[in-house]
């Protein structure tokens, strides 16, 4: 009030600006819900806001109606209704708010041609931050309006309140942070599927919130649970969102024992080798075919398979196979992505199994053992053997 008075130099003016101020909320109580709610029903919320509206005009000429009778009055009604205007700016900035989280965070939809914006969980959730820092803010001024600064000192009870917030930020704000970092960022959604560092398991993400995030295991369909600072210090590979249009792009492993090569000269062993190769490319080649044909499967058929020796270690020889997948579904049913990630993988297994003895290719890992000649025992002094 003490602001007002020294900037328009009367109680007058002062008023009457808060009058024209609360005429132009009045009036602008409808475009406002209209233009940032996509067409949804906003009777409510425009009437709340007209109720608002007509409740500070009539605490305003109330209070200029006792200024002038009542010379020792302090001006209780004033202060009651700008404590109103707190309220009506938070209504109107939640509004904006919410638009722009919908659009970022909501789903798209067209409807009668035209595109709006629904909400989605990700959205109810910013809105929900939305909300605590709108009223946050809303409890602070209206202290300021009151001037119950007390309250803010460390034995009030907000103070007692910010000073616990304060005292444990170093528990929960990484967590906090963290989560709106993972909700911004899009790279991690509910539906998502993910492998996780040095984890082995695949995880769907059934929910983001705050604090942790809630992961489906689809190899035994258990529910986990992680923190949001624990989580992003990871690096985890959404195997959703892919980065090529090839698709998935998975690899398997074959350890093949060394041909033998009974050759003695150069001519007889480069035509064991031959004949080796061409097992192996006949096995290989044979599955790629039987995988094509088959119409359960979720292989990419626009990419062939890729075969290829990849190490030659002491015991065996290790072929590795690649094969790209269809884009994964965004789903939180783990028997649909378990069928496409590990179903595809375990029937090519099962084909190259059965075609590695159709050709003769032993896929068994020999154990090499090789024989020292054991060393003659020295002779003992004195001739004693």
């Amino acid at each position: 009030m003490e602001l007002i008075e020294s900037l328009v130099g009367s109680k007058l003016v002062a008023h009457g600006l808060i009058a024209l101020l609360n005429i132009i909320l009045l009036l602008a109580a409808g475009p406002i819900s209209r233009s940032f709610n996509d067409g949804r029903n906003t009777d409510f919320q425009q009437g709340l806001l007209r109720v608002l509206a007509y409740m500070l005009l009539a605490l305003t000429v109330t209070d200029l109606v006792l200024v002038w009778l009542l010379p020792g009055y302090h001006q209780f009604f004033y202060r009651l209704g700008l404590s109103l205007i707190p309220v009506y700016g938070a209504i109107f900035a939640f509004n904006i708010i919410s638009h722009f989280i919908r659009q970022r965070f909501g789903i798209e939809r067209k409807i009668d041609e035209k595109l709006v914006y629904l909400d989605s969980y990700n959205s109810r959730l910013m809105d929900i931050f939305a909300v605590v820092l709108l009223v946050l803010i809303g409890i602070y001024a209206l202290i300021k309006i009151w001037g119950l600064d007390s309250l803010l000192e460390t034995t009030g009870i907000f103070g007692l309140i910010f000073a616990f917030l304060a005292l444990t930020n170093q528990i929960w704000a990484p967590d906090l942070y963290y989560g709106m970092v993972i909700l911004n960022s899009d790279m991690m959604s509910d539906g998502d599927s993910i492998r996780m560092e040095d984890d082995k398991n695949i995880y769907i993400i059934n929910k983001v919130t705050f604090i942790y995030t809630i992961l489906l295991n689809i190899q035994n369909n258990h529910r986990s649970l992680i923190r949001n600072s624990r989580l992003i210090n990871l690096t985890v590979e959404n195997l959703t969102k892919r980065a090529s249009i090839d698709g998935l792009r998975e690899v398997l492993h074959y350890n093949i024992g060394y041909p033998e090569v009974h050759g003695h000269d150069r001519e007889q062993r480069e035509l064991d080798m031959q004949k080796f190769k061409r097992r192996i490319e006949s096995m290989f080649a044979s599955v790629a075919e039987k995988v094509s044909d088959n119409e359960n499967n979720k292989i990419n058929n626009n990419c062939e398979l890729e075969w290829a020796l990849t190490s030659a270690g002491d015991y065996a020889l290790q072929y590795s196979l690649w094969y790209y997948l269809e884009a994964l579904p965004n789903t939180k049913v783990t028997r649909n992505i378990r069928q496409h990630l590990l179903g595809t993988r375990y029937m090519i297994n099962q084909l190259v199994f059965e075609q590695s003895l159709i050709d003769g290719v032993d896929l068994s890992t020999p154990l090499l053992i090789t024989q020292s000649e054991k060393p003659a025992r020295k002779a003992l002094p004195g001739g004693h053997s």
